[in-house]
């Protein structure tokens, strides 16, 4: 048996795996929030797919499944089933609670599908959810890379009341302004960015988002100095397990509860 053949059977067994597990709901969405730093409390979500073996309770890595369904292209049926599940959440919970937006880091294998603004709003109405909790993010690198994204994908999403979120950020200044034409007024800024440039750039960066009203995320906060840098230099936003780990849905609405009167 070749190398190429081993692949093949190794991805079918891991397709396999994953279609049993969605049907067996054995996936749930886990939430990252990021931070405002004045208020410090949740302002949006990042949902993650956790999946968990029922058995013992063995928590499965991303690594071990997501690149083979990249490869693969059978990704697309896992974000569904991650967004239709924290749709249904969100929906409950608006009804009591009024929690942050939530943001989806989706395939990029959904850029060619022309009717996922549609399918999206399908699944925001079945669950009762306003599109203005919902955000859907795209890395920097694709949207500079596919077209389709810039001139269709990101439209359709906004015109349709969602917002956009730039993941994975790495550029300077000058690519904010072509970012907000787009209509998108959220960005994740890359923990290499930020943690590797100098201190000078990090603060342009900054002042340069604030003259424009572009919220700037930055990504990977690990430890407390670097809070306090960003702090310092104009951040207002933040991410990372300095501040918070991936959390369970239960305890993402603990979270929200308790920093609300904040």
């Amino acid at each position: 048996m070749d190398a190429n053949q081993i692949q093949f059977e190794d991805d079918l067994l891991i397709i396999e795996d994953v279609s049993r597990a969605i049907e067996e709901n054995e996936f749930e969405p886990y939430v990252q929030p990021c931070f405002d730093l004045v208020a410090m409390r949740p302002m949006v979500g990042e949902v993650l797919a956790r999946w968990t073996l029922p058995e013992d309770g063995t928590l499965v890595p991303a690594s071990a499944f997501i690149p083979t369904l990249e490869r693969t292209h059978t990704v697309c049926g896992l974000d569904w089933y991650i967004i239709d599940a924290m749709c249904e959440f969100l929906g409950e919970q608006l009804k009591t609670l009024v929690v942050p937006p939530v943001a989806f880091n989706i395939s990029s294998q959904h850029v060619s599908d022309e009717h996922f603004a549609e399918r999206l709003t399908a699944t925001t109405d079945w669950r009762g959810v306003d599109p203005v909790f919902v955000s859907i993010e795209f890395s920097q690198d694709l949207i500079a890379q596919d077209e389709r994204l810039a001139q269709t994908l990101i439209p359709s999403l906004i015109n349709a009341g969602y917002s956009v979120i730039v993941d994975n950020y790495c550029a300077g200044p000058e690519a904010l302004a072509p970012l907000m034409r787009m209509g998108i007024v959220t960005i994740k800024v890359s923990a290499g960015l930020w943690r590797d440039s100098p201190i000078e750039d990090v603060r342009a960066l900054a002042s340069a988002a604030d003259e424009l009203g572009v919220a700037l995320i930055a990504e990977g906060v690990e430890t407390a100095d670097e809070l306090k840098m960003l702090r310092h230099e104009g951040f207002l936003f933040a991410q990372g397990y300095h501040l918070a780990r991936p959390m369970s849905l239960e305890n993402y609405v603990e979270l929200c509860t308790s920093r609300a009167g904040q």
